[in-house]
């Protein structure tokens, strides 16, 4: 990041549907998300005090979101709009006073980042850091690390953040079983896939 950092909230665990998000710096619990699974579906809640938002998870139609400060329910599409080119990797979506933000990465093997149309979508005021080593070794937190214009829409970052890291993981998870089984199917020669965007 270009801009200094203003604030860590590391994920304990790295788990973006049943997480509690930390300050780094002052060990406080600022946010806690539990997923839940009643008789009509799945549902995600974010808390911050008072619950901030709601993702029910659909497997037909789109996920239906609830934010406190928009309103809702909505679809998830109505709020984060993902790009159709190049491939869906970024998603849009406004704040509360209509600025516009857009998140780079959402795809396989990538960590969102997040910019703010301020500036032409250029530079970075918050990026996901997955779980990893310190040059000395150590194991850190997965993290989200905030400048100081991030942190002016910190409870939407975070909340847009969860939900799309979710869908990303799942997605990710299926590309490797979808890759896995190719290679074994490919390897035993009998196997046939048909896999589609």
């Amino acid at each position: 990041m270009s801009a200094a950092i203003a604030a860590i909230l590391l994920l304990s665990p790295d788990n973006p549907c049943n997480t509690t998000v930390v300050d780094d710096a002052t060990s406080k619990a600022l946010y806690v998300v539990r997923t839940e699974h009643p008789k009509s579906g799945t549902v995600t809640r974010g808390k911050h005090e008072d619950e901030i938002a709601s993702l029910e998870w659909k497997s037909t139609r789109s996920d239906r979101v609830t934010l406190t400060s928009f309103g809702g329910p909505m679809s998830l599409r109505e709020w984060l709009h993902p790009s159709l080119i190049p491939f869906r990797s970024e998603v849009s979506w406004k704040d509360r006073m209509g600025r516009k933000y857009k998140w780079r990465g959402n795809e396989p093997g990538r960590q969102l980042e997040l910019y703010s149309e301020d500036d032409g979508f250029a530079s970075l005021i918050a990026r996901f850091k997955r779980v990893h080593r310190d040059d000395a070794g150590v194991e850190k937190s997965a993290c989200l690390l905030f400048t100081a214009r991030g942190i002016e829409v910190r409870d939407d970052a975070v909340v847009s953040f969860l939900f799309l890291e979710r869908a990303r993981r799942e997605h990710e998870t299926t590309v490797v079983r979808t890759a896995d089984s190719l290679a074994a199917g490919a390897a035993v020669g009998s196997a046939v896939f048909n896999v589609k965007a």
